[in-house]
């Protein structure tokens, strides 16, 4: 059970054990050429977001459309932030959510959503979380808690519509931002990663693409404009 981007509580697939570490720097990744069930499983709040494989700009990547729905895209992978450290991902949106207000349950919807999961204590729905947004009106740099669950910490990566229409790859460093976002620590394990277009707290629409999701001991070199 999994919650953060909504009050409700959903449940998802067993995890599967660590995987192995390599010496490579490379840990897992995601180009969506293809969509298979078998790693991602698309987990309905309410009503449902529509993805699907599309071929944009060359290059083939996820499409997310939200009409006053919300379903959550999330691949179960177990592995050691301390360890494996940096997140990246390339991302683009086309339709920012009309009404978007991240401090309020009635607003609580965002165009793109990359979600990472960490093991936790406590009862399934506290599972902590780390929530990165665009946003179609609060800065990049903006942190703020879910108005959902104090346990879902919300980061603002992008924002506005400067960049509408443009691809842009985003990179983190999991262990500052959990340690930013629930103070110094133990990291516990990474158990999931998840993607999300959402507008059903809005009941408007949205329009985004993901890409290129990787997981990997060193920072990727960024050849588009990004952050």
């Amino acid at each position: 059970l999994i919650a953060g981007c909504g009050g409700r509580s959903i449940t998802v697939p067993l995890l599967p054990p660590s995987l192995p570490y390599a010496t490579a720097p490379l840990l897992w990744a995601e180009p969506f050429d293809t969509f298979t069930l078998d790693r991602w499983r698309e987990v309905e709040v309410r009503r449902r977001t529509q993805y699907e494989v599309v071929t944009l700009d060359g290059r083939r990547c996820l499409r997310a459309a939200s009409r006053d729905g919300a379903s959550l895209l999330l691949s179960a992978v177990r592995f050691d932030p301390e360890t494996y450290e940096w997140l990246s991902w390339d991302w683009r949106v086309d339709r920012l959510v009309d009404g978007e207000a991240l401090e309020r349950k009635d607003g609580s919807d965002a165009a793109a959503r990359v979600y990472v999961y960490f093991e936790s204590a406590g009862l399934p729905w506290q599972k902590r979380n780390l929530d990165y947004v665009w946003s179609a009106s609060l800065p990049v740099g903006t942190a703020l808690d879910s108005a959902f669950s104090s346990t879902s910490k919300i980061i603002v990566v992008e924002s506005g519509s400067a960049s509408l229409g443009e691809w842009r790859t985003v990179q983190r460093n999991l262990e500052a931002d959990f340690e930013r976002s629930f103070g110094r620590q133990d990291l516990p394990d990474v158990i999931a990663i998840g993607l999300m277009s959402d507008t059903d707290n809005t009941n408007g629409e949205a329009l985004a693409y993901f890409d290129e999701l990787r997981i990997s001991r060193t920072p990727r070199t960024i050849r588009r404009g990004g952050r």
